[in-house]
């Protein structure tokens, strides 16, 4: 994680210092989605993000429909986690060969499909490198959007699922990328993407096609889950996002951490696009949970008071996990 005012967090704070402030009632920069006003009156929540070959996915490892479907899914992924549905996408295309557009183009496609989120335009572009980046609207229906910032000390603390999975789906592509290389020795040839049967498939998969947990983030807003995140850059990092907003301090029983991976992974791997959230009545999470035929949330821990303390058990948790850091 890079620190500082080079860092990601930093530049956003000074963005927000520079930008307008919004009105009453809305939500601009600092958390998962905007929560705007429509014409009539409605909340729409408006979000975008980018994947960059080279930052957020390596083409010897995955392949163009991998990068359609997490392009749109880590979007749909920042309306879950406000306790929204998605509506409508646009995809913006930057370095895509002409061969690659038909299988980019289907991932996009199974994307947009699983979550009922039309693609509705964008554009193209040359570049020096594939970058997609979208942006997607949502709906928070009735109950309005769950914000980071609504915890209060004695809510307990949720996450939809063990963590880790995706940081050791990259570990364990990489590793049987650099055995095959070392196999290949000096035959020459060029990279080659590796066969996901050769390595765990869950934890590959993982890697390769996030899910967005739409369906949890709607049972937890029913639940009256009272502040909510995803799990986009590490549970270290994005807890401490939460806390901080809440103006809570955290403390955590356990790490929830998914099979062939590590601590440090679901502490600080990231990607994992599972939700972490507050709520106050763990007998109304259950039932909200049922209700949507999912398997219950994982508690994991509890906000505090003391808006300073991040704890593990007895140590200090860090806030550790992916930061850009900017030129």
């Amino acid at each position: 994680m890079s620190e500082g005012r080079n860092g990601e967090l930093a530049a956003i704070e000074r963005m927000r210092r520079l930008l307008p402030q919004p009105p009453d009632g809305e939500t601009w920069i600092g958390d998962d989605a905007a929560v705007v006003r429509g014409p009539a009156g409605e909340l729409l929540l408006l979000a975008a993000d980018t994947v960059v070959e080279g930052v957020h996915f390596d083409l010897d490892l995955v392949d163009a429909s991998d990068v359609g479907w997490k392009a749109l899914a880590v979007n749909v992924s920042d309306i879950a986690a406000m306790g929204g549905r998605p509506l409508h996408a646009l995809v913006t295309v930057v370095g895509a060969s002409a061969s690659m557009i038909d299988e980019l183009v289907s991932g996009l496609a199974e994307a947009s499909a699983t979550y009922a989120c039309a693609i509705v335009g964008g554009d193209l572009s040359s570049g020096p490198c594939l970058v997609v980046s979208v942006a997607v609207t949502g709906t928070t229906g009735d109950r309005g959007a769950v914000l980071r910032s609504g915890a209060h000390p004695g809510d307990l603390l949720f996450v939809t699922g063990p963590l880790g999975r995706s940081a050791a789906g990259l570990r364990t592509l990489r590793d049987e990328s650099a055995r095959t290389e070392a196999a290949r020795g000096d035959r020459g040839g060029g990279a080659q993407r590796v066969d996901g049967t050769r390595v765990s498939a869950e934890l590959a998969t993982a890697y390769r096609r996030p899910v967005a947990r739409v369906t949890e983030g709607l049972a937890a807003s029913a639940a009256g889950a009272t502040a909510m995140i995803d799990i986009s850059d590490g549970l270290g990092l994005d807890l401490d996002r939460l806390a901080t907003a809440s103006g809570v301090g955290v403390v955590l029983d356990a790490v929830p951490t998914a099979e062939g991976a590590s601590r440090d992974e679901a502490l600080a791997g990231g990607e994992d696009y599972e939700l972490v959230f507050a709520a106050s009545d763990p007998g109304a999470v259950s039932r909200a949970f049922e209700i949507a035929g999912l398997a219950p949330p994982i508690r994991v821990g509890a906000c505090v008071p003391d808006p300073a303390v991040r704890r593990l058990g007895a140590e200090h948790l860090p806030a550790s996990g992916w930061e850009h850091r900017l030129r």
